[in-house]
């Protein structure tokens, strides 16, 4: 018995998210070009970028590979980690907290209501470009776990919130619901 608390991963799912030369968390950054995506929204509706984005993540060989060794459950269950941790490092960077020439600090329930702002924008670009079919289907219900993990015990309110002023993103989360 190993005194190492983390759990190993299977290795085709730890190559799937670091890399094989573990030069990145590809799951954050995942999730991070569906947050970029999902901002840009507002401004401009490019679906064929989301699907891109979500297509490429999941027909990638890695991730395939992961799926077939470890399971579909295990990939979504590093996919959720990873929004944790997306999440996460928005309450700590300055860059992401800061307003005004990055000299204000933002409050912490103004911030977490701008993590959820992002987060429902993504839902509603993921729904929009109709990508929560097969192996995307649960998206939603991962990124918003991620999400209410990394902000607890705040955020249900914020999300709630967000989500209420946007009926994509409801939308997209009745799809993550349906089965």
């Amino acid at each position: 018995m190993s005194d190492d608390p983390t759990p190993t991963l299977d290795p085709h799912l730890e190559v799937a998210r670091y890399g094989r030369k573990h030069d990145g968390d590809r799951f954050v950054g995942f999730w991070l070009a569906l947050v970029v995506e999902g901002r840009q929204n507002r401004v401009r509706l490019d679906v064929r970028q989301t699907r891109r984005v979500v297509e490429r993540f999941f027909s990638g060989r890695d991730v395939r590979a992961a799926v077939a060794s470890a399971g579909a459950e295990a990939v979504e269950d590093q996919l959720r980690d990873a929004a944790a941790v997306y999440f996460n490092s928005c309450l700590t960077d300055p860059q992401y907290a800061n307003t005004l020439w990055r000299m204000n600090r933002i409050e912490p329930g103004k911030l977490r209501d701008k993590m959820a702002r992002d987060a429902v924008n993504a839902l509603a670009l993921m729904s929009d470009a109709g990508v929560l079919q097969g192996a995307a289907r649960h998206l939603p219900i991962l990124l918003t776990d991620g999400f209410l993990r990394a902000v607890a015990p705040h955020g249900a309110q914020e999300l709630g919130d967000a989500v209420a002023k946007n009926p994509s993103a409801l939308g997209a989360m009745e799809v993550a619901g349906e089965e």
